[in-house]
């Protein structure tokens, strides 16, 4: 009686593990080497010849599964994207303002892109050109700008 009692727990466990995995969905992201967090380090002008050293300032780009979270001037932003393996486009930024259960608390859509600028994004809607990118190296080119990155 008791090989039976042990054997009936142990499907019952069995079973209630496979319901409850089943149960879940676990999403994965096909992003490949471009998530992670990325410092962004120089900017060139196109238009100019122009380079802008930025490596000793904190400006970061986040990227992990549909988020793209900017970090290090006066606001952290949030973007979705979409990335095909040779672009990437930046839509509907979001400032984070962190907890929504203050007052004033809730992410704030970006109406000016001017607060972008330091990151290298220069619209509201950003396309990018993927020059380049591996697990260290990111280059990244739009219609007026060109970004490079080092994995941190």
């Amino acid at each position: 009686m008791k090989r039976i009692k042990y054997n009936l727990t142990g499907f019952l466990f069995l079973m209630m593990s496979v319901v409850i995995c089943s149960s879940c969905t676990l999403e994965t992201s096909d992003n490949g080497d471009l998530d992670g967090f990325w410092h962004l380090e120089a900017i060139d002008t196109l238009a100019t010849g122009g380079h802008h050293d930025l490596s000793d300032q904190k400006l970061f780009w986040g990227v992990e599964h549909k988020l793209i979270a900017l970090q290090g001037s006066d606001f952290s932003f949030y973007f979705r994207f979409t990335y095909t393996g040779d672009s990437l486009k930046l839509s509907s930024p979001y400032i984070n303002h962190w907890h929504q259960d203050k007052e004033n608390g809730g992410d704030i859509p970006v109406d000016d892109p001017e607060i972008l600028r330091p990151y290298g994004i220069q619209n509201l809607e950003e396309n990018f050109a993927v020059e380049a990118l591996s697990g260290s190296k990111m280059i990244l080119r739009s219609k007026e700008l060109k970004l490079y990155f080092t994995n941190f």
